[in-house]
């Protein structure tokens, strides 16, 4: 059968180790029997029914798509109360797999504390973020940004240290306290090994579609319990009207309560071309330059990803200039978007296509305070179908031999799927 049975937590000042051992076939999505993390808070005072939460917040949904059951000693009321919630919320978003599995506790523990802090939000110092930011920056937050991306030990890391050092400054210039979050919560798994087996059905990938939001919002826990906070802030990826799925989804995050404290799965009322609106009239208002960071796991927004490269196109859509915001793009804007979406317009789906029209649509109702005119005279009109129809022609003409080849190996992968 398969199960989960956390053995030992092991902490030292600010570093907690999960020592866990794990039997029946699920084995083989585990890259380590190991999941830590490392605070720059110490945690000796937090009881173990609220440091168990990580733990159980990164297996949950794995244990639930393979039926199988976590075992441990306690685990706190507010949040083992809230996960038969959550399981229904993804339940409902992967209609096609059966969620079962079970989370077993000896001992379940009513935690309680008075609110010291009105706030503390998930904060990378994307778009995302800062919009978010400045819709709850007179709550004061506590910005908490973590790094998830180590193995079995903590190693330097360059993305990491700019990370820091940019959130750093910008909770300098606000006056707020940084918490910073070291884990190897998205390698301990083996993701691609889950993606092998569950992808097709699920419609996505284990990181994106279920891991991820319970992995970042639960890492925030164990500091939020210490300062007494009362809610913790995430920042809408998407927005209503934008069928996606997502483990970070207000379904989902909207449910997660623990000890006294609860979650906010913020700016789902927003596009992204609203939140680039919003932080354009923050920076004018307050005459405050921010440095937008797009780029995941980057030194540096790299300018030429389809996530810069559409944040690049928005600011344009507002009347900015990209290199004020971060975006150290080539000085011929309408040159470099042009290269960009005759190599990349191929991979475009329908709500790709639809994020990018709400720029078009931006830069066509703003056109007169566009300070690059060259970009407006082809962008607004623009036709994202009929580009991507011709760019797949081509490609697939040019690339007919590799393509079959492709298209036989993953037929006979699926083959080998389906009697895994």
């Amino acid at each position: 059968m398969n199960n989960i049975k956390l053995n030992e937590m092991v902490i030292d000042n600010n570093h907690i180790d999960y020592i866990f051992q794990v039997n029946g076939r699920i084995k083989r999505f585990f890259s380590s029997d190991h999941l830590f993390f490392d605070f720059n808070y110490a945690l000796k005072t937090i009881p173990e029914s609220m440091l168990v939460i990580p733990f159980v917040a990164n297996l949950a949904p794995l244990a639930w798509l393979t039926d199988s059951t976590i075992y441990i000693d306690q685990i706190d009321h507010s949040f083992y109360y809230c996960l038969p919630i959550i399981k229904k919320a993804y339940q409902d978003m992967y209609p096609n797999v059966q969620l079962k599995g079970n989370i077993i506790a000896k001992q379940i523990v009513e935690n309680t504390y008075e609110y010291k802090y009105e706030a503390a939000q998930l904060f990378s110092g994307g778009l995302d973020a800062l919009a978010t930011f400045i819709s709850i920056k007179d709550k004061r937050p506590i910005l908490v940004t973590e790094y998830a991306w180590h193995n079995n030990e903590i190693r330097k890391s360059n993305e990491w240290e700019a990370d820091k050092n940019h959130v750093t400054s910008f909770a300098n210039s606000h006056r707020l306290e940084n918490i910073f979050v070291q884990s190897n919560f998205g390698t301990f798994l083996n993701a691609s090994e889950i993606d092998r087996i569950y992808k097709r059905k699920l419609g996505d990938s284990w990181w994106h579609g279920l891991h991820h939001g319970l992995a970042i919002i639960s890492a925030a826990i164990p500091v939020a319990y210490i300062m007494k906070v009362k809610c913790i802030y995430i920042a809408s990826s998407f927005f209503e009207g934008y069928k996606a799925k997502c483990a970070s989804d207000p379904t989902i995050d909207n449910e997660i309560k623990f000890a006294s404290g609860n979650v906010n799965h913020h700016g789902y009322d927003m596009n992204r071309q609203e939140k680039i609106e919003a932080v354009v009239k923050y920076c004018k208002q307050n005459r405050e330059k921010i440095n937008i960071r797009v780029c995941f796991r980057n030194e540096e927004n790299c300018c030429n990803c389809e996530k810069c490269v559409r944040t690049i196109v928005g600011i344009i859509a507002e009347g900015e200039d990209p290199l004020d915001y971060g975006f150290n793009v080539p000085k011929d804007h309408s040159k470099h978007i042009r290269i960009f979406l005759k190599s990349n317009v191929k991979y475009f789906n329908k709500d790709k296509i639809m994020q990018w029209r709400l720029a078009q649509k931006r830069m066509a109702d703003n056109k007169k305070y566009i300070q690059n005119a060259a970009i407006t005279e082809w962008f607004i009109n623009y036709n994202f179908s009929f580009e991507k129809k011709k760019s797949l022609l081509l490609y697939r003409v040019t690339n007919f031999f590799p393509i079959v080849k492709r298209r036989i190996t993953e037929k006979l992968n699926k083959i080998v799927v389906k009697n895994a």
